[in-house]
C-alpha cells in the first residue's frame, strides 16, 4: 500500500477530537490538620495502653515477689509461694492479714516519742540492756531498735532497775484468739482464788549419823589377831567391850620386862622401875586392870584384849582371825545413835524461813508417830546444781526410832494467812521473768509479771503480787499461749518482710 492511501485505512474513532479531564477541586481547609491530630491521637493512645502494661507486668512482678507465707518456727523465713522452711524442713503457713497490716505499719518509720527533759535513746525490746543513740539493729537477735527518752522508766524497769511486778515482760505481747482456736489447743483457765495458808515448809530430809559420835577401833602395837568376840556389824556394844585379842610380840616382851623389874629399887625421880614398866604397857593398849592382873599372876600374857572406846553400833569391821593388824589398820567403827541428825534441803526463797533454835516434825515410812527435831545448825554453802542450803536438825534417839539412810520430810509450821493461789502449771519460769497468763475478755490474754511465794501443796503455788483474786489465768496450754506471744512481738518488732530478698525462698 503507499503512502497515499494510508490515511484512509485509519479508524473514524482516530480522527475524533479527546475530550479534556475535569479539574479537581483543592480539599477543604483544616484536613491536614485533621489529619494531623489523628494520628497523634493514635500515637497517644499507644504510649498510654504501653505504660498500663508495663506498670500492670511491674506490679505483677512485685507481688509475684512479696512475702505470704512464714515459718512458725523462724519467722524470719518468708516466701512468696508455699514451701518448706530451709531450717526446720516445717511446712510454711500463711502470713495472717493482721500481721501483715502490723508488719506493714511498722515498717514505716515511726516519729520518736517526745523526750522528757532528756535525748531519746533505742533500745531492743528482747534484750533491753543494748541501748543506742541512734537507730540501730540489736547485736544479738538484730531487732530493730525501738525508741525511748533517755533516763525514762519505762514498764520494764524500776528506778532501781528491777522489773516492775504487773507489766508484760519484754518479748512478749497480748494475744487474741478464735474461740474455735482456743478449743483446738485445748486453752484451760482457773479463777485466782484466795486460800488460807500456814505458810508452813515441807522438806525432803534424811537421817545421818553423827559425825561426833563415830569411833575407830586400831592396836597400838603390830601383832596377829588369835581371837574375835565380835564377828559381824550391826552389833551394840558396850564402852570397853572385848572386841578381838591380839599377841604382840611387842606387847608381850614389855610384859617380861614389867615382871623382872617390878621389885627394883626407885631411882633419882621417885619412881620405881615396875611404874615405868606399867605405863609404857598401858600406852601399848593394856588397860590398867589387865596390868594388875599381870603383875598379880606374876607371868605374861599370850594375848591382849582391844576393847570398844566408846558404845554404840559396830558399822564397820575390817579383821578377820589370823589378820596381821598393825596401827594403821582400821579394826573396827563404832557409831553412837544415842542422838541422830536429820539433814533437810531448803531453797533459797525458804531459807528465811529457817531459824536456828527452830523446832521442826520429822515423819518417815514407818514411824508411829511423827519426832521433834530442832535446827542446830544451817550449813554455811548453797548447792550450785539444786540451789539448795542444807540444814541440820538434832534428834534424841535412846530406843533407835531412827536409823541412819532412812528417808522422810519435816515439816515447819508457819503463821496463819490468806494468800493468793493459782494452778503451777500457769507460771511461766524462764529463769529471768516469771509471768502468766491473764484472761482479758474472751479469747483475750494477757502476759503479766508476777512475784511467786510458797509452794501450796503439789500443785497451787502462791502469788504475793501481780494478780488480784478473782482474775482467770491460763492453767492450760500456757506454753502454746506463751509461743504465740512470743511470735506476734517477734514480727511486730522486725519488721515488714522485705519482698526484695528472696534468699529465704524455698528452692524449686
Amino acid at each position: 500500500m503507499s503512502e497515499s492511501e494510508s490515511p484512509r485505512s485509519e479508524s473514524p474513532e482516530a480522527e475524533m477530537p479527546h475530550p479534556e479531564p475535569p479539574e479537581v477541586e483543592p480539599p477543604p481547609r483544616g484536613v491536614r490538620g485533621m489529619a494531623l491530630v489523628r494520628w497523634a491521637l493514635i500515637v497517644l493512645t499507644a504510649l498510654a495502653a504501653g505504660f498500663s502494661w508495663w506498670s500492670f507486668a511491674r506490679a505483677d512482678d512485685h507481688s509475684a515477689h512479696a512475702a505470704r507465707y512464714f515459718c512458725p518456727m523462724h519467722p524470719e523465713v518468708t516466701s512468696a509461694v508455699p514451701g518448706e522452711c530451709p531450717i526446720c524442713q516445717m511446712t510454711l503457713e500463711p502470713i495472717p492479714k493482721d500481721r501483715l497490716l502490723a508488719a506493714s505499719a511498722s515498717a514505716t518509720p515511726a516519729a520518736p516519742p517526745p523526750s522528757a527533759g532528756g535525748a531519746t535513746v533505742y533500745f531492743c525490746p528482747m534484750h533491753p540492756e543494748v541501748t543506742s543513740p541512734t537507730p540501730a539493729r540489736c547485736p544479738k537477735c538484730k531487732m530493730k531498735l525501738e525508741p525511748r527518752a533517755a533516763g525514762h522508766d519505762d514498764a520494764q524497769s524500776t528506778d532501781a532497775g528491777a522489773p516492775i511486778v504487773g507489766s508484760s515482760p519484754p518479748g512478749t505481747a497480748d494475744v487474741e484468739l478464735a474461740l474455735d482456736r482456743v478449743q483446738a489447743i485445748g486453752v484451760r483457765t482457773e479463777v485466782a482464788q484466795e486460800a488460807p495458808t500456814s505458810a508452813g515448809l515441807r522438806l525432803a530430809a534424811n537421817v545421818e549419823a553423827p559425825e561426833s559420835g563415830v569411833a575407830e577401833v586400831h592396836v597400838r602395837a603390830p601383832g596377829f589377831v588369835e581371837h574375835i568376840a565380835v564377828r559381824e556389824t550391826g552389833v551394840r556394844v558396850r564402852r570397853g567391850q572385848n572386841l578381838l585379842s591380839v599377841y604382840s610380840p611387842e606387847i608381850y616382851q614389855a610384859q617380861s620386862e614389867l615382871l623382872a623389874i617390878k621389885d627394883w629399887p626407885a631411882l633419882g625421880e621417885g619412881k620405881s622401875s615396875g611404874d615405868r614398866a606399867k605405863k609404857k604397857l598401858e600406852l601399848l593398849g593394856m588397860s590398867k586392870r589387865s596390868v594388875d592382873q599381870l603383875v598379880a599372876k606374876g607371868e605374861p600374857m599370850r594375848t591382849v584384849g582391844v576393847g570398844s572406846p566408846i558404845a554404840g553400833y559396830v558399822s564397820k569391821k575390817n579383821v578377820v582371825l589370823g589378820s596381821y593388824v598393825t596401827p594403821e589398820t582400821t579394826l573396827y567403827e563404832i557409831v553412837d545413835l544415842e542422838k541422830v541428825y536429820v539433814i533437810a534441803n531448803v531453797f533459797q526463797r525458804d531459807l528465811a524461813s529457817v531459824k536456828l533454835g527452830g523446832e521442826g516434825a520429822f515423819s518417815a515410812p514407818g514411824l508411829e508417830k511423827p519426832v521433834v527435831a530442832k535446827v542446830d545448825l544451817v550449813y554455811p554453802k548453797v548447792d550450785a546444781d539444786a540451789r539448795t542450803t542444807r540444814v541440820r536438825f538434832s534428834v534424841k534417839n535412846p530406843d533407835l526410832t531412827l536409823r541412819p539412810g532412812q528417808f522422810g520430810w519435816v515439816e515447819i509450821a508457819g503463821s496463819a494467812r490468806t494468800v493468793v493461789a493459782v494452778p503451777r502449771d500457769a507460771l511461766i519460769d524462764t529463769g529471768l521473768e516469771r509471768y502468766v497468763f491473764v484472761e482479758t475478755g474472751p479469747g483475750k490474754f494477757s502476759p503479766r509479771r508476777v512475784e511467786v511465794g510458797s509452794e501450796l501443796g503439789s500443785d497451787r503455788i502462791e502469788l504475793r503480787a501481780g494478780v488480784h483474786p478473782g482474775e482467770r489465768v491460763v492453767s492450760g496450754a500456757t506454753f502454746l499461749i506463751d509461743s504465740e506471744s512470743r511470735l506476734k512481738a517477734s514480727l511486730r518488732g522486725s519488721g515488714a518482710p522485705r519482698s526484695d530478698d528472696h534468699s529465704n525462698h524455698p528452692k524449686p
